[in-house]
């Protein structure tokens, strides 16, 4: 997946909305949703994360920014994505599930789906 999305960056989020299960990010033709738990970090801290108070009003702040580029999560289980911001931001996944704990549709309609 990271090699096939690094000709169609920078993708601009154009929505993002946490219901308290799912974490949405959705563009012109693509789309991000995961169930797994989630933070924002910057600079090597955390600002925010899935669970934190007025969650929703944070998430705006990620609308009209930019996935620049796509990294493994984890050193010995690289199954999650850490998407890198357009603002020097990073959004970190972690897995909570091991049947399709995330899903991204690319532009083009194909999916990856996360999950052992």
């Amino acid at each position: 997946m990271i090699q096939s999305l690094s000709s169609l960056y920078p993708l601009l989020i154009k929505q993002c909305s946490w219901d308290e299960d799912a974490l949405t990010l959705v563009g012109a033709d693509w789309n991000f949703n995961t169930l797994s738990a989630w933070r924002i970090a910057y600079e090597e801290k955390i600002q925010f994360a899935c669970w934190d108070k007025e969650i929703s009003d944070r998430l705006k702040e990620l609308e009209g920014l930019s996935i620049v580029s796509l990294m493994a999560q984890g050193q010995y289980v690289q199954e999650d994505p850490v998407f890198e911001l357009s603002d020097g931001r990073y959004l970190e996944i972690f897995s909570t599930d091991t049947v399709e704990p995330w899903a991204f549709q690319i532009p083009g309609g194909k999916i990856y789906v996360g999950g052992y």
